[in-house]
């Protein structure tokens, strides 16, 4: 296993001369309005709702309790109505665009309060690690590799001394538990507890003063397991947000112009599409075997190294992109690992005999399509945005307002590679690119099935495992993962694709806009210095048209 695990979920690094990426900045704010309530308006109260989203921490606990959360909902609906008092309609689009995006963030967090409230329906919302089970309390712990230094062993020390009051709470605010997240928490829980078990055996040996700290989280985490399989048959079964909720949430917080039933029309003509090319690869390669899995660590990652810098080539080579210098294959990244394979109760990846998963069966193959998704897509994103000072745009987003432009951008550049041509002389790699399109296809009906309550877990895991073309079985990791995810954190499943299909969109509006001037790698460019920010947005920002945006003030 790896030093260093991240979670791309969906990038490929797009490589391209040294350019940086220059972001325009809006205009200046006071040439449109008064100061009082004109562009900076927006950003001092930007500033301020940012700060005011965390919990309040009481003695290293963050509280959920009713009485906070009600409180935290009645200032929350000052901030929205401080925002509606900010009239923008004068300003210039950059600036309209950066006000709609605030707007789906504070949108995001009422319907946390309104809808979601994970703190009283969601058992699995309170991780005490940062292990990557989805959306989880705040102030979660990272574990770290000992020993470390003595000032951040207290401080981790302190927050294992946290955990016990943290659970004991999350038992009395969790008065609308759900079934099927109380059985998501189970698994969760029992990760925890090796996880803790594990760091308080690591401790014994190099940091004493963490053993006991760790052996008090770990029974902590145990007895909150232990009580969850006492209620979990008796909860309610359902845990999606209800239609009519889901319906708003997407409209109004993702920014997405479709409707739900609209969306599963487009999900099931998409997984057809994608079987039907598969099937037409499979028959024109049918008399070339499928590459075998890599077997070891220095195979993998000697393939994955050869795999970053043939995508990057190419992608500067075709002037597909500008992709700056800092974009770059990264030898510490390792395999990535889904939380439950961080139970060291379970052996390590290349331990014989090699159980892979159904994303392992296709990168330990040919990772190219992955790639791509991971690297010009997901780790661009991160780099990029990391060097964005922009007070809006440049911001980690809240309540996955960016979740379909950052997951449409990085799958576009899994079909991408078909159509540009890098797969040419790769058949085997333009069948498994097809796979992945039609398992991604596949996650829509779940999601949608689930945040309805027509589906439990169980039923959208099976149709998931069922619906992959190949590589996916029961208990697979992947499958496990997403259905969670999707349940979880609306919009995560369908992402994928409706942010495609968004891109896709508005590439076909501006290339008409602009007839024979139109030049794929300008669009790209313009694209990515849009920002992290819903795809309607960048559209209403690239063409001027506000047709959808009009729709969802």
């Amino acid at each position: 296993m790896r030093k260093k695990h991240r979670l791309i979920v969906a990038g490929a690094m797009l490589a391209a001369a040294a350019v940086p990426i220059v972001f325009a900045r809006p205009a200046d704010a006071q040439t449109v309005a008064p100061a009082s309530q004109g562009y900076d308006a927006l950003l001092a109260l930007y500033k301020e709702f940012r700060a005011f989203v965390p919990p309040p921490m009481v003695q290293g606990v963050p509280d959920y309790s009713p009485a906070t959360m009600a409180r935290q909902y009645a200032e929350l609906q000052r901030f929205e109505a401080r925002l509606a008092a900010i009239d923008d309609s004068a300003w210039p689009i950059p600036q309209r665009v950066d006000y709609m995006v605030v707007l789906a963030e504070m949108r995001g967090f009422e319907f946390q309060h309104r809808v979601m409230q994970p703190w009283k329906r969601d058992p699995a919302f309170y991780s005490t690690t940062n292990l990557g089970f989805g959306p989880k309390m705040h102030g979660a712990i990272a574990i770290p590799k000992l020993p470390i230094a003595k000032d951040k062993a207290d401080a981790l020390a302190a927050k294992l001394n946290a955990v016990p009051e943290a659970l004991r709470q999350a038992r009395v605010n969790l008065t609308d538990a759900r079934g099927d997240l109380a059985r998501l928490a189970i698994v969760q829980k029992q990760v925890e507890v090796n996880v803790y078990g594990e760091l308080a055996a690591q401790a014994a040996k190099l940091q004493p003063s963490l053993a006991a700290p760790a052996k008090r989280a770990q029974a902590a985490a145990a007895e909150f397991k232990a009580w969850l399989e006492s209620i979990e048959a008796g909860l309610p079964a359902y845990g999606g947000v209800g239609a009519e909720n889901y319906a708003w949430y997407i409209k109004h917080v993702l920014l997405l112009p479709y409707t739900p039933e609209e969306i599963k029309v487009i999900g099931d003509r998409e997984y057809q599409r994608q079987v039907t090319w598969l099937k037409i690869e499979e028959h024109r390669n049918r008399a070339i075997p499928m590459p075998e899995p890599v077997k070891t660590a220095a195979e993998f990652e000697a393939k994955r190294k050869t795999e970053d810098e043939d995508l990057l080539k190419f992608l500067r080579d075709g002037q597909w992109v500008t992709i700056p210098d800092y974009v770059k294959h990264d030898p510490e990244e390792g395999p990535y690992v889904f939380p439950f394979e961080k139970d060291p109760k379970k052996p390590g990846l290349f331990d014989p005999p090699q159980h892979l998963h159904f994303f392992f069966q296709a990168e330990f193959r040919d990772g190219r399509p992955l790639r791509a998704h991971n690297l010009p897509g997901h780790a661009f994103d991160a780099l990029q945005n990391a060097r964005d000072t922009r007070p809006i745009r440049g911001g980690q987003r809240l309540f996955f307002v960016n979740g379909l432009r950052n997951e449409g951008w990085a799958f576009y550049l899994e079909e991408f590679l078909i159509q540009s041509g890098m797969l040419e002389d790769r058949p085997k790699a333009r069948e498994i690119d097809y796979i992945l399109g039609a398992k991604r296809a596949a996650r829509i009906l779940p999601e949608l099935k689930m945040q309805a309550n027509e589906w439990t877990w169980k039923q959208a895991n099976a149709s998931l495992i069922s619906r992959t073309p190949k590589w996916m079985y029961p208990g697979d990791a992947v499958a496990q993962f997403d259905i969670e995810l999707y349940l979880r954190q609306p919009g995560y499943g369908v992402g994928y694709y409706m942010g495609k299909v968004e891109l896709e969109k508005l590439l076909s509006d501006v290339a008409m806009q602009e007839g024979d001037k139109f030049d794929i790698k300008s669009f790209h460019d313009r694209f990515r210095a849009a920002g992290s920010i819903p795809i309607s947005l960048i559209r209403w920002e690239m063409t001027g048209k506000d047709d959808e945006v009009r729709t969802m003030r």
